[in-house]
């Protein structure tokens, strides 16, 4: 199956057979310096827009999959309302958190209208809702025990957005409400991405593919670890370096697997601009902490 990663903004798109994580890493260097209007926002996935698919489609794992490891774990059960964050035209995950966790209230979000209205039509709850921007228009603060992301913050990761989107899932829980994300990243990688605002309860394997991370919203601050190049990781006086030395240096053999040196190079682009398409362009420590933050 081919999958599509596609500027919201302009025309650009890339089609892809391999792993969702390379689709998503391949737009990240033109989202950050197209020109056209209505800047960063979720890369659509899917060769088919909501509105001519006009089915239920389900990605990475059923529903189920996802909703019985909570119940094994018992995490949401019998929860007063559970919230299913970037739901796409899943009405299964719907019926799955009433019949396998016992929701007594299931709401669905998307900032799509047409994949809103399709669930509509299928009975479900369901508002348009950009959780990134505007979620208490939807949605009280503090109200939802449980909130449910399949696989919605793996594109939100690919924009410079996810602090927003976190900010947003983590308004709408109660003090101590879980955040349970079916995801394509490796326990590493989900491990070293949320800050002291949140607390990892168990990270789990749903299919050699996809990974569970349950979060308990918790009292600090920050939405994200913060990820610079400190001098434990990265001596500072190892610096300047060259575009490829930069790349070993700054990411780790895991994060090399997924995450090319094209990709690399067409990010700096991105970042500094004219000055990082000269082929003499090295990184100085300064650029290397600049980069890690506006990758998020």
């Amino acid at each position: 199956m081919l999958y599509k990663a596609g500027c919201n903004r302009c025309t650009h798109s890339h089609h892809c057979s391999s792993a969702l994580r390379d689709v998503a890493r391949i737009s990240i260097s033109h989202q950050l310096h197209c020109s056209a209007p209505s800047a960063h926002r979720c890369i659509s996935i899917m060769d088919a827009n909501y509105a001519a698919q006009q089915r239920e489609f389900d990605w990475l794992c059923e529903p189920s999959v996802m909703t019985r490891a909570l119940r094994e774990l018992r995490i949401g059960c019998d929860a007063g309302l559970a919230v299913d964050v970037g739901c796409g035209t899943s009405s299964s995950m719907a019926a799955a958190l009433r019949e396998d966790l016992g929701a007594r209230a299931v709401l669905c979000l998307d900032k799509e209208a047409a994949a809103i209205e399709f669930l509509r039509r299928e009975g479900v709850n369901a508002r348009v809702c950009d959780v990134a921007n505007d979620p208490d228009a939807v949605v009280a603060p503090g109200s939802v025990d449980l909130v449910v992301d399949k696989s919605a913050l793996d594109c939100i990761l690919c924009s410079d957005g996810v602090g927003c989107y976190l900010r947003g899932v983590y308004t709408m829980l109660r003090p101590g409400g879980s955040y349970a994300i079916a995801s394509f990243r490796t326990e590493d990688e989900l491990r070293r991405i949320f800050g002291d605002a949140w607390r990892i309860i168990e990270v789990v394997a749903l299919t050699p593919r996809c990974r569970l991370i349950v979060l308990a919203k918790d009292s600090g601050d920050d939405m994200l670890a913060p990820r610079v190049v400190t001098p434990d990781a990265t001596p500072r006086d190892r610096f300047p370096l060259a575009v490829e030395e930069a790349y070993e240096v700054m990411f780790s053999a895991e994060e090399r697997k997924w995450y090319s040196l094209i990709d690399f190079r067409g990010d700096l682009i991105g970042v500094f601009e004219m000055r990082a398409a000269d082929p003499r362009f090295e990184l100085s420590a300064h650029d290397a902490e600049q980069f890690m933050r506006r990758m998020g």
